[in-house]
Parts: structure tokens; sequence; C-alpha cells
């Protein structure tokens, strides 16, 4: 019997990936001033904007996250001693 090895990827979220993602929507911001979007994308506005508000939500989500794990991590708790 012949073992099948996956390889183990792991997803590495660094300066380089995150500036993409950025520059990906900035490009978009950039066309949406223009009033160019049809040059840039197939979506219609409404599934465009639906598609940023869950862009958006998820960052705020993420952040929240992060900020409640710092907290949990960086505030030392006190205790009495008699």
């Amino acid at each position: 019997m012949t073992q099948i090895h996956q390889p183990n990827f792991q997803i590495v979220y660094n300066n380089t990936r995150l500036a993409g993602l950025f520059q990906s929507l900035d490009e978009l911001h950039t066309a949406a001033s223009e009033g160019s979007l049809p040059s840039v994308t197939p979506l219609s506005d409404v599934e465009l904007i639906g598609w940023l508000q869950e862009l958006i939500y998820t960052a705020e989500e993420t952040i929240t996250e992060i900020q409640e794990h710092e907290t949990k991590v960086t505030t030392p708790h006190l205790r009495l001693v008699k």
C-alpha cells in the first residue's frame, strides 16, 4: 500500500501580502474615483459594495480579536496577599 504525502502548507501574512491587498483596494478606489470601475471589474456596483462591506467587517473583527488577545496577554493578574 502506498502512502500519499500531502505537504503542509502554511499561509504567512507578511508585509508583502498585506501590501498586495492594500494595492488592490487602492487601485479599486482610484477606478471608483475616476468613474472607471467597469474597466477594472465585471462586478455590478451592488456586488462590489457587498464585497467591500464584507472586507470591512472582516478587517474590523480581526482588529477586535487582536486587541482582545493583547489585553488578555498583557494585563497582569492582581492578587491580594494576606
